[in-house]
């Protein structure tokens, strides 16, 4: 049988057709008022993972990759060319990361202060407690150690550019590993360091270690959760 007829449009056809299949058993089309009304996932159902019986919309799609992993995604960056400090609280959209990287791009200060890289939480960025330490081998006892952050040593120019890694190992205790270009001259610097935060991570802030203030460059992160 045809859906349509002569003059008709193809939805006016549909629907003339679902109404005559109401109550007749016809297989040709099914009764939409049958048709079960779709329930859409929650947020919370949606970044559980565990719900199977409920459709998702993109935005819930979105939601559930954010909160259950397997990529890395942009966050936010910062200016580093004045002030005494770069905070960046946009972790691309991810609660509780797993992994941080930090891109200095040209990141320089105004004097010969090292760089020093914090963490924190809702209570605010760690200030003290850290283990760390940067250094270069190209010549003996070019190193430096650091309680008050991340350090990364100075090279003599006052320019970095390069990646800082941050993983969360247990808990929120995060560890990190860098390897940057510290100076217009090709020096190379590496080294690492950890801290452990009372809660989930959600700002990192770029400060001179000392009085200097930043005088140039860009700080971008990327942060994601692993599958």
């Amino acid at each position: 049988m045809s859906i349509t007829q002569p003059g008709r449009n193809m939805l006016s056809g549909i629907g003339d057709a679902a109404e005559r299949s109401v109550g007749t058993g016809s297989d040709e089309l099914p009764a939409f008022a049958d048709l079960p009304e779709p329930v859409l996932a929650s947020q919370a159902e949606a970044e559980a993972g565990t719900e199977a019986t409920k459709m998702m919309s993109p935005q819930r799609v979105a939601q559930a990759v954010a909160a259950l992993g397997g990529g890395i995604r942009r966050g936010g960056s910062g200016d580093t060319s004045s002030g005494t400090s770069v905070t960046i609280t946009d972790l691309g959209g991810i609660s509780g990361p797993d992994m941080i990287d930090i891109w200095l791009d040209a990141v320089s200060v105004s004097g010969s202060d090292s760089l020093l890289i914090q963490i924190g939480d809702s209570g605010g960025l760690a200030t003290s407690g850290y283990v760390s330490g940067s250094g270069t081998a190209a010549t003996s006892g070019q190193f430096t150690t650091s309680t008050s952050g991340l350090v990364l040593f100075q090279g003599g120019a006052g320019v970095w550019r390069g990646v800082i890694q941050l993983r969360r190992t247990a808990g929120n205790n995060w560890v990190s590993a860098h390897a940057l270009q510290a100076s217009d001259g090709g020096l190379v610097i590496s080294g690492g360091g950890s801290r452990t935060l009372s809660g989930t991570i959600d700002r990192i802030c770029v400060t001179p270690a000392g009085a200097n203030t930043l005088s140039g460059g860009l700080v971008q992160l990327f942060a994601g959760r692993s599958a």
